[in-house]
């Protein structure tokens, strides 16, 4: 009979060393969480690993994936949820990146016949595309700051930053400190 290999065979065999080399202690929820917890939105692009290019170990941060590594109704609430579970305040950081896939979603071509077999929508995809990251990340942080959701409460710092893959570097496009605003009748 055949031995089936899968790709995640390897990553088994790599969590192996390490769980023998890992504190355990450290991986536990701690029982207090520091007020600010930063928490990166970026691309599942496999080449976008933000442990590489930001030197993000475990526990050092919070870590968002999505094509494009853009901002939806979805990585809002992710963000309200980890706020409201951990009772910390956000440092969001938004990081997007050149040579993005996501641009093949600004063609209407590529972009009709992937809603067709995804059933999703054109206009939606369309907004997903990311053909300039630097104003795609600008519209992202913008967008975060003006749900309604992201008040105070959730959120301490919003950034946007683009990762030249060209060189490896991370540009800072933008920066902006949530006010604090005390709770109504206190």
């Amino acid at each position: 009979m055949e031995e089936i290999v899968s790709a995640f065979d390897e990553f088994l065999k790599r969590n192996q060393v390490f769980a023998a080399n890992v504190d355990l202690a450290r991986l536990a929820m701690p029982t207090s969480m520091p007020k600010r917890l930063p928490l990166v939105l970026v691309c599942a692009d496999p080449r976008v690993e933000p442990a590489g290019f930001l030197g993000i170990g475990t526990g050092d941060a919070g870590v968002l994936r999505n094509t494009g590594g853009r901002v939806d109704g979805r990585v809002i609430e992710d963000i309200a949820y980890l706020a409201v579970r951990l009772g910390v305040r956000m440092d969001v950081a938004i990081v997007h990146h050149t040579q993005c896939g996501t641009g093949l979603l600004a063609d209407p071509a590529f972009r009709r016949s992937f809603a067709d077999r995804t059933g999703g929508d054109d206009a939606v995809l369309a907004e997903r595309a990311v053909t300039d990251p630097v104003a795609t990340v600008r519209h992202d942080v913008e967008k975060l700051l003006a749900d309604p959701l992201m008040t105070s409460e959730f959120l301490a710092s919003v950034s946007g930053y683009v990762l030249r893959l060209e060189t490896g570097l991370v540009e800072t496009v933008m920066e902006h400190v949530v006010e604090t605003v005390a709770p109504a009748g206190r």
